[in-house]
């Protein structure tokens, strides 16, 4: 949607579309401090992911793609910019478990059958059978 299109909707639009947002970002940056000095991860990143839409983070190793995931889920503070999840903070969105997050590797316990592993987290939230 253009800056335009944005500015010509109505009141009662413009709420349906804000409701249909799922993640905002605005002017997100991150920075690293290392011991080589400031990393800076993200930079100024700015985003809308509406209700359905399918979207894919696609560029080089280390460009930032994991990080920015891992903002969005409260994994990771930014440094700059605003950020909400289905209309709240990332961390609220993560206390209320309104997404969520498959890691890139796997973290099994070998100890545990499969079965268990998968249990792990209703067992974590207290959940029984």
């Amino acid at each position: 949607m253009t800056v335009e299109a944005i500015v010509a909707t109505t009141e009662s639009e413009a709420a349906r579309a804000d409701s249909d947002t799922v993640i905002d970002i605005s002017g997100l940056s991150l920075t690293f401090a290392t011991n080589d000095g400031p990393v800076e991860a993200l930079s100024n990143i700015g985003m809308k992911v509406g209700r359905g839409e399918f979207v894919s983070l696609i560029g080089p190793s280390g460009c930032g793609k994991t990080t920015l995931l891992r903002v969005i889920a409260d994994l990771e503070k930014p440094t700059y910019g605003t950020i909400t999840v289905n209309g709240v903070s990332p961390e609220e969105a993560r206390k209320k478990r309104a997404y969520g997050y498959v890691f890139q590797a796997p973290a099994l316990y070998p100890w545990r059958t499969i079965a268990r592993n998968v249990a792990l987290p209703l067992e974590i939230m207290g959940l029984t059978r």
